[in-house]
């Protein structure tokens, strides 16, 4: 082997050997003051990652350890292969990227976006030069799958708040229950509101704005009395 090749060789294996990967976390991974993911945060990586129960989008914690970054425009990419293929199948732009060696962030990838179970996505981490040139900083897999699990049953405390909630919509239509003096339609017994009591009229009486009761017969005879005078007359 010429001193040339060797040179070469050395070169190609060190690039293998530090290029930027990609790793996926089903929950947020745990990584140190340096970007690197801690004992604890290797827990959470997964090569299959699980729908949300009973939604079509899974939840991806994104972890890229970058080949030689730059400050500027970061871009984390999902290919799929159809029909022998890479097609992209959605693109995240990380626009305010500082150039740190590593990338860390929550993704949603969701079925309107083009994701979809019981398939395998290429993922790769990118940046453009400034002559233009795609660069590929760090590449990784992940597979979505929908395993079926149910939504989680809301808690007591939950049912309890929304029993609650529901009570005081149905109060608030209803106009409460009368006892609170706020405004209800109906009013208290023996409240001020009602006003005096009804003044109780007599069969045969009407009341003028006096006060004085006039009997029907009384006006009669009034009325035969003044045509026996005339009479007279």
């Amino acid at each position: 082997m010429t001193l040339s090749s060797a040179f070469a060789l050395a070169a190609l294996s060190s690039a293998a050997a530090y290029a930027g990967e990609v790793k996926v976390g089903a929950t947020p991974i745990e990584i140190d003051g340096t970007g690197k993911i801690t004992a604890t945060g290797k827990s959470a990586v997964v090569d299959t990652l699980d729908e949300v129960p009973g939604e079509d989008r899974w939840i991806a914690y994104i972890h890229a350890k970058l080949d030689n970054p730059a400050p500027g425009p970061l871009y984390i990419e999902f290919f799929q292969e159809l029909d022998g293929n890479k097609s992209s199948v959605w693109r995240h732009d990380e626009n305010d990227f500082a150039g740190d060696k590593w990338f860390y962030g929550e993704l949603e990838l969701d079925g309107r976006k083009g994701f979809d179970k019981n398939r395998t996505y290429d993922i790769k981490v990118t940046q453009v030069n400034a002559k233009g040139k795609e660069l590929t900083l760090a590449s990784g897999k992940i597979k979505l799958i929908k395993s079926g699990k149910k939504p989680e049953a809301p808690k007591e405390e939950e049912k309890e708040d929304e029993a609650a909630a529901e009570q005081d919509a149905h109060d608030s239509l209803g106009g409460g229950d009368g006892n609170e003096g706020d405004g209800s339609s109906t009013p208290n017994p023996g409240s001020a509101s009602e006003g005096p009591p009804p003044v109780e009229k007599k069969k045969g009486c009407s009341v003028d704005a006096d006060g004085n009761a006039w009997n029907g017969a009384m006006v009669l005879l009034a009325l035969g009395a003044g045509f026996i005078l005339r009479r007279r007359r």
